[in-house]
C-alpha cells in the first residue's frame, strides 16, 4: 500500500508503504535502501507501524520518517539509514485513534 512519494536533490526516489511498514530508497530504478522489517509493525528504531511520509535533507545527509498512524514520532536516520535520532510528541498530546 504506497502512502507516500519523495524525490531527493539527486533525482533518487524514496516511498512509503503503510501495509510494509516500510521506506524504500530506489536510485536509477533499484533499490538501494530499506527502511523498516517488512510486514512487522512496531515501535521502535527500525520498525514502523503505518508509516506515513518521508523527507530528505537538500544535502542528502539525513533521513526523516513521519511514523504517525499508530505512533506520534518522526524518526531520523542518516544517508545510510543509520538510526540518529527520535521526535515523539508527548502522550497527553497524541491525538486520539
Amino acid at each position: 500500500m504506497p502512502h507516500g512519494l519523495a524525490v531527493d536533490s539527486e533525482e533518487n526516489l524514496w516511498l512509503t508503504d503503510v501495509g510494509m511498514h516500510q521506506v524504500f530508497k530506489y536510485s536509477n530504478g533499484e533499490r538501494v535502501l530499506t527502511l523498516g522489517e517488512s510486514f512487522v509493525p512496531g515501535n521502535d528504531e527500525s520498525h514502523f507501524c503505518k508509516l506515513t511520509d518521508v523527507v530528505v535533507s537538500n544535502d542528502g545527509s539525513k533521513i526523516y520518517v513521519a511514523d504517525g498512524y499508530c505512533n506520534a514520532h518522526i524518526f531520523k536516520f542518516d544517508s545510510k539509514g543509520k538510526f540518529l535520532k527520535e521526535y515523539a510528541m508527548p502522550e497527553d498530546e497524541q491525538p486520539l485513534l
